[in-house]
């Protein structure tokens, strides 16, 4: 007589060897969070993952909540941000693919997190997170390498509010979002996001109407190019020279 147990142990067998396969041929496995792990631990990882999608401009989580899980952006772009005690929202940062969303040995969130396009994420339940790391201790040096970046991150932004031209600032903000999203020996130029003009002005501690003259001067005058499908760089090299010349 057949075991009722065996079938669903060859349906975990599948579902983990989906997973992992999935894991292979993710073009993420080599950067951000995921780039900085093994083979055998992006397979741990994966064994314990949920593939989630989220439609734009919904809420992942909310400043505030209990951490129940912790997320891997696999693809699209979302904005990160914090309440203020006047009830005003403050952007913070934006998560792009590869990034790490939160972090695991924080019982509550410090910020709130939604998407500005279709996203898709890989989740993890915290508690399974928490056990990776008790049973494998070279997960902590990922996991300190991505709260660095993440200072270092929080660190430019602080000098960014700092300056006090506009164009500097914002081409400054743009050359980030293009390497962010820019391919080892790719020339393409394109950046497949949109960010909205009033999270920009935010997040740089200006207004919309100073970054909306800002971005309008740049297309005049053939650096960038904005449509529906993005921002094409046009001209990298002027735009760091702006970027510099604070």
């Amino acid at each position: 007589m057949t075991s009722s147990r065996e079938p669903a142990r060859g349906e975990l067998a599948k579902t983990l060897a989906e997973k992992s396969r999935a894991c292979d041929y993710c073009e993420l496995r080599n950067r951000g969070f995921c780039g900085r792990l093994t083979e055998a631990q992006q397979s741990l990882l994966a064994a314990k993952s949920r593939l989630a999608t989220l439609d734009a401009h919904k809420t992942l989580f909310c400043q505030g909540d209990e951490t129940d899980h912790v997320y891997v952006v696999r693809n699209g772009l979302l904005r990160l941000y914090q309440r203020l005690r006047d009830g005003r929202r403050r952007v913070i940062g934006f998560a792009k693919p590869g990034d790490l969303l939160l972090f695991p040995l924080s019982a509550h969130n410090d910020y709130g997190a939604d998407a500005l396009d279709a996203a898709y994420l890989c989740q993890f339940r915290r508690e399974d997170f928490i056990s990776f790391l008790r049973h494998d201790p070279d997960l902590w040096g990922a996991l300190a390498v991505t709260v660095h970046e993440d200072l270092l991150r929080a660190r430019r932004q602080v000098a960014l509010i700092g300056q006090r031209r506009a164009e500097p600032k914002v081409a400054q903000f743009l050359l980030t979002l293009h390497e962010s999203y820019a391919r080892p020996n790719s020339e393409t130029t394109l950046v497949p996001v949109r960010v909205p003009q009033a999270d920009i002005a935010d997040f740089l501690g200006m207004t919309v109407e100073t970054v909306n003259r800002t971005l309008a001067r740049f297309v005049r005058d053939a650096i960038i190019s904005i449509a529906k499908r993005g921002i094409d760089f046009l001209d990298l090299r002027r735009l760091k020279t702006i970027a510099e010349s604070s």
